[in-house]
Protein backbone atom coordinates (compact mmCIF):
# COMPACT_ATOMS: atom_id res chain seq x y z
CA UNK A 1 0.00 0.00 0.00
CA UNK A 2 1.38 2.86 -1.16
CA UNK A 3 1.19 6.78 0.26
CA UNK A 4 0.97 10.53 -1.04
CA UNK A 5 0.10 13.69 -0.21
CA UNK A 6 -1.80 15.99 -2.05
CA UNK A 7 -3.47 19.31 -1.92
CA UNK A 8 -7.48 19.37 -3.26
CA UNK A 9 -10.60 20.91 -3.22
CA UNK A 10 -13.61 18.82 -2.39
CA UNK A 11 -16.19 18.89 -5.26
CA UNK A 12 -18.91 16.45 -3.01
CA UNK A 13 -19.04 13.82 -0.24
CA UNK A 14 -21.71 10.83 -0.04
CA UNK A 15 -22.25 8.48 2.69
CA UNK A 16 -20.59 5.36 2.64
CA UNK A 17 -21.44 2.48 5.03
CA UNK A 18 -22.33 3.51 8.54
CA UNK A 19 -19.89 6.27 9.69
CA UNK A 20 -18.19 6.82 6.21
CA UNK A 21 -17.97 9.29 3.42
CA UNK A 22 -16.38 8.90 0.06
CA UNK A 23 -14.88 12.81 -1.24
CA UNK A 24 -14.30 13.31 -4.53
CA UNK A 25 -11.67 15.66 -4.69
CA UNK A 26 -9.66 17.87 -7.48
CA UNK A 27 -6.41 18.23 -6.55
CA UNK A 28 -3.56 19.92 -8.14
CA UNK A 29 -1.49 16.82 -7.93
CA UNK A 30 -3.54 13.79 -9.16
CA UNK A 31 -6.53 15.41 -10.83
CA UNK A 32 -9.62 14.11 -9.86
CA UNK A 33 -9.68 11.31 -7.20
CA UNK A 34 -12.44 9.71 -5.16
CA UNK A 35 -11.01 8.44 -1.20
CA UNK A 36 -12.83 7.17 1.59
CA UNK A 37 -12.81 9.48 4.89
CA UNK A 38 -13.28 7.09 7.55
CA UNK A 39 -15.17 7.76 10.29
CA UNK A 40 -16.17 11.40 8.81
CA UNK A 41 -19.70 11.06 9.85
CA UNK A 42 -18.39 10.55 13.61
CA UNK A 43 -19.19 14.19 15.29
CA UNK A 44 -15.80 13.91 17.15
CA UNK A 45 -14.30 12.60 14.25
CA UNK A 46 -11.04 14.74 13.33
CA UNK A 47 -12.18 14.03 9.56
CA UNK A 48 -15.48 15.75 10.06
CA UNK A 49 -14.70 19.78 9.51
CA UNK A 50 -12.51 19.22 6.61
CA UNK A 51 -14.10 16.72 4.52
CA UNK A 52 -17.36 19.68 3.97
CA UNK A 53 -18.15 20.54 0.22
CA UNK A 54 -15.65 23.09 -1.15
CA UNK A 55 -12.74 22.77 1.80
CA UNK A 56 -9.97 23.45 0.34
CA UNK A 57 -7.62 20.74 1.94
CA UNK A 58 -3.47 19.67 2.15
CA UNK A 59 -4.51 15.48 2.66
CA UNK A 60 -2.06 12.45 3.48
CA UNK A 61 -4.15 9.64 0.75
CA UNK A 62 -3.25 5.86 1.16
CA UNK A 63 -3.66 4.57 -2.04
CA UNK A 64 -6.15 0.91 -1.43
CA UNK A 65 -6.71 -1.99 -4.16
CA UNK A 66 -10.10 -0.47 -5.27
CA UNK A 67 -10.70 2.83 -3.11
CA UNK A 68 -8.12 5.45 -1.93
CA UNK A 69 -8.27 6.31 1.89
CA UNK A 70 -7.94 10.06 3.50
CA UNK A 71 -5.96 8.98 6.37
CA UNK A 72 -5.12 12.49 7.61
CA UNK A 73 -6.09 15.98 6.20
CA UNK A 74 -5.55 20.16 7.27
CA UNK A 75 -7.98 22.40 6.36
CA UNK A 76 -6.36 25.25 4.21
CA UNK A 77 -9.41 27.74 3.46
CA UNK A 78 -13.20 26.20 4.19
CA UNK A 79 -15.20 28.59 2.21
CA UNK A 80 -17.51 28.04 5.10
CA UNK A 81 -19.38 31.24 3.20
CA UNK A 82 -20.15 29.11 0.60
CA UNK A 83 -22.12 26.44 2.45
CA UNK A 84 -24.20 29.69 4.55
CA UNK A 85 -25.33 31.32 0.88
CA UNK A 86 -27.90 29.78 -0.13
CA UNK A 87 -27.11 31.36 -3.45
CA UNK A 88 -23.99 31.31 -3.24
CA UNK A 89 -23.83 27.66 -2.55
CA UNK A 90 -26.15 26.52 -5.27
CA UNK A 91 -23.53 28.66 -7.98
CA UNK A 92 -20.65 26.59 -6.24
CA UNK A 93 -22.21 23.58 -5.98
CA UNK A 94 -22.86 23.81 -10.20
CA UNK A 95 -19.42 24.38 -10.65
CA UNK A 96 -18.43 21.17 -8.44
CA UNK A 97 -21.19 19.09 -10.77
CA UNK A 98 -19.41 20.23 -13.95
CA UNK A 99 -16.01 19.90 -12.52
CA UNK A 100 -17.32 16.37 -11.77
CA UNK A 101 -19.24 15.57 -14.94
CA UNK A 102 -16.53 16.39 -17.39
CA UNK A 103 -13.34 15.48 -15.65
CA UNK A 104 -12.25 11.97 -15.51
CA UNK A 105 -10.60 10.38 -12.62
CA UNK A 106 -6.71 10.89 -12.17
CA UNK A 107 -6.16 13.11 -15.41
CA UNK A 108 -3.62 16.01 -13.79
CA UNK A 109 -5.08 19.33 -14.97
CA UNK A 110 -3.09 21.88 -12.50
CA UNK A 111 -4.55 25.05 -14.68
CA UNK A 112 -7.95 23.80 -14.35
CA UNK A 113 -7.30 23.31 -10.11
CA UNK A 114 -6.02 26.61 -9.80
CA UNK A 115 -8.67 28.59 -11.56
CA UNK A 116 -10.95 26.68 -9.72
CA UNK A 117 -9.43 27.40 -6.36
CA UNK A 118 -9.31 30.99 -7.84
CA UNK A 119 -12.89 31.34 -8.80
CA UNK A 120 -13.71 30.27 -5.37
CA UNK A 121 -11.71 32.53 -3.63
CA UNK A 122 -13.76 35.45 -5.78
CA UNK A 123 -17.42 33.71 -5.36
CA UNK A 124 -17.06 34.02 -1.60
CA UNK A 125 -16.37 37.54 -2.09
CA UNK A 126 -18.95 38.93 -4.82
CA UNK A 127 -22.23 40.32 -3.83
CA UNK A 128 -23.80 39.04 -6.83
CA UNK A 129 -22.37 36.16 -8.25
CA UNK A 130 -24.04 35.99 -11.53
CA UNK A 131 -21.94 37.55 -14.09
CA UNK A 132 -18.82 35.90 -12.07
CA UNK A 133 -20.44 32.18 -12.77
CA UNK A 134 -20.79 33.12 -16.48
CA UNK A 135 -17.66 33.95 -17.00
CA UNK A 136 -16.40 30.61 -15.28
CA UNK A 137 -18.48 28.60 -17.09
CA UNK A 138 -17.02 30.14 -20.22
CA UNK A 139 -13.29 29.72 -19.48
CA UNK A 140 -14.34 26.22 -17.75
CA UNK A 141 -15.47 25.16 -21.35
CA UNK A 142 -12.51 26.46 -22.93
CA UNK A 143 -10.63 24.99 -20.65
CA UNK A 144 -12.22 21.92 -21.54
CA UNK A 145 -11.90 22.00 -25.66
CA UNK A 146 -15.53 22.78 -25.98
CA UNK A 147 -15.29 26.01 -26.70
CA UNK A 148 -18.45 27.17 -28.09
CA UNK A 149 -17.87 29.37 -31.57
CA UNK A 150 -19.36 32.44 -31.13
CA UNK A 151 -17.30 34.70 -33.87
CA UNK A 152 -18.79 33.09 -37.20
CA UNK A 153 -21.33 30.86 -38.47
CA UNK A 154 -20.52 27.20 -37.02
CA UNK A 155 -21.41 25.69 -40.37
CA UNK A 156 -20.26 28.04 -42.93
CA UNK A 157 -17.13 29.20 -41.53
CA UNK A 158 -18.84 32.99 -42.83
CA UNK A 159 -20.97 35.43 -41.56
CA UNK A 160 -20.79 38.80 -40.47
CA UNK A 161 -21.63 39.48 -37.25
CA UNK A 162 -24.83 41.25 -38.12
CA UNK A 163 -26.24 37.97 -40.25
CA UNK A 164 -25.58 35.96 -37.23
CA UNK A 165 -29.22 34.26 -36.10
CA UNK A 166 -28.66 32.69 -33.04
CA UNK A 167 -27.00 29.87 -31.27
CA UNK A 168 -27.74 26.23 -31.87
CA UNK A 169 -26.64 24.19 -28.86
CA UNK A 170 -26.44 20.84 -30.88
CA UNK A 171 -24.77 22.34 -33.44
CA UNK A 172 -21.97 24.45 -30.69
CA UNK A 173 -21.87 27.73 -32.13
CA UNK A 174 -24.17 30.35 -33.55
CA UNK A 175 -26.07 29.95 -36.98
CA UNK A 176 -25.92 32.51 -39.84
CA UNK A 177 -29.52 33.47 -41.40
CA UNK A 178 -28.83 31.33 -44.06
CA UNK A 179 -27.69 28.08 -42.70
CA UNK A 180 -30.07 28.09 -39.99
CA UNK A 181 -32.78 28.69 -42.21
CA UNK A 182 -31.70 25.61 -44.19
CA UNK A 183 -31.02 23.38 -41.21
CA UNK A 184 -34.48 24.57 -39.26
CA UNK A 185 -32.66 24.49 -36.17
CA UNK A 186 -33.96 26.36 -33.14
CA UNK A 187 -31.92 28.68 -32.13
CA UNK A 188 -31.03 30.43 -29.14
CA UNK A 189 -31.78 34.52 -29.73
CA UNK A 190 -28.88 36.68 -28.45
CA UNK A 191 -28.66 40.38 -28.76
CA UNK A 192 -24.88 41.58 -30.36
CA UNK A 193 -24.49 43.21 -27.38
CA UNK A 194 -24.95 39.77 -25.26
CA UNK A 195 -22.56 38.55 -27.98
CA UNK A 196 -19.78 40.54 -27.60
CA UNK A 197 -20.14 40.47 -23.75
CA UNK A 198 -19.35 36.58 -24.03
CA UNK A 199 -16.45 37.26 -26.52
CA UNK A 200 -15.20 39.49 -23.72
CA UNK A 201 -15.46 37.49 -21.02
CA UNK A 202 -13.48 34.34 -22.27
CA UNK A 203 -10.58 36.82 -21.71
CA UNK A 204 -12.01 38.50 -18.38
CA UNK A 205 -10.27 38.40 -15.10
CA UNK A 206 -12.51 36.73 -12.52
CA UNK A 207 -11.73 39.61 -10.07
CA UNK A 208 -12.36 42.31 -12.70
CA UNK A 209 -15.61 40.84 -13.52
CA UNK A 210 -17.01 40.87 -10.11
CA UNK A 211 -16.31 44.16 -9.32
CA UNK A 212 -18.75 44.60 -12.27
CA UNK A 213 -21.99 46.25 -11.77
CA UNK A 214 -24.50 42.98 -12.88
CA UNK A 215 -26.73 43.18 -15.19
CA UNK A 216 -29.85 40.46 -14.82
CA UNK A 217 -31.18 41.11 -17.84
CA UNK A 218 -27.71 40.17 -19.68
CA UNK A 219 -26.91 37.61 -17.08
CA UNK A 220 -29.86 35.41 -17.42
CA UNK A 221 -29.43 36.07 -21.68
CA UNK A 222 -25.99 34.73 -21.69
CA UNK A 223 -27.38 31.63 -19.19
CA UNK A 224 -29.99 30.85 -21.54
CA UNK A 225 -27.42 29.84 -24.15
CA UNK A 226 -24.67 28.21 -21.55
CA UNK A 227 -26.83 26.46 -19.78
CA UNK A 228 -28.93 24.80 -22.99
CA UNK A 229 -25.10 24.32 -24.58
CA UNK A 230 -23.60 22.92 -21.59
CA UNK A 231 -26.54 20.72 -20.49
CA UNK A 232 -26.30 19.20 -23.73
CA UNK A 233 -22.56 18.91 -23.74
CA UNK A 234 -23.27 16.59 -20.70
CA UNK A 235 -25.31 14.30 -22.43
CA UNK A 236 -27.39 13.76 -18.87
CA UNK A 237 -29.53 16.17 -16.56
CA UNK A 238 -27.29 18.16 -14.40
CA UNK A 239 -29.47 18.34 -10.78
CA UNK A 240 -27.66 21.41 -9.66
CA UNK A 241 -28.87 23.04 -12.25
CA UNK A 242 -32.34 22.37 -11.52
CA UNK A 243 -31.40 23.93 -8.11
CA UNK A 244 -29.93 27.07 -9.66
CA UNK A 245 -32.61 28.03 -11.96
CA UNK A 246 -35.23 27.93 -9.66
CA UNK A 247 -33.66 29.80 -7.01
CA UNK A 248 -32.93 32.55 -9.94
CA UNK A 249 -36.75 32.65 -10.74
CA UNK A 250 -37.64 32.75 -7.62
CA UNK A 251 -35.04 35.97 -6.85
CA UNK A 252 -36.31 37.58 -10.20
CA UNK A 253 -38.64 41.14 -9.30
CA UNK A 254 -42.29 40.54 -9.73
CA UNK A 255 -43.76 41.93 -12.93
CA UNK A 256 -40.46 40.95 -14.89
Amino acid sequence: MGLYHCEGIILRTRVFGEADRIVTLLTKEKGKIEAVARGARRPRNRLVGVTQQFSYLRGLIFTGKNLDQLSQAELIKSFAPLRDDLLKMAYATWWAELLDVFLPLAEVNTEIFLFTLAGLVVLEQTPDPMLVSRAFELRLLRYLGYDPVLDHCVRCQEGAHGSLAGFAPVEGGMLCRICATSAGEKLIPLRPSALAELRALYAADLRAVARRPVDPTLGNELGRLLFAFIQWRAEKPLKSLAFLQSLLVWQEPSGS
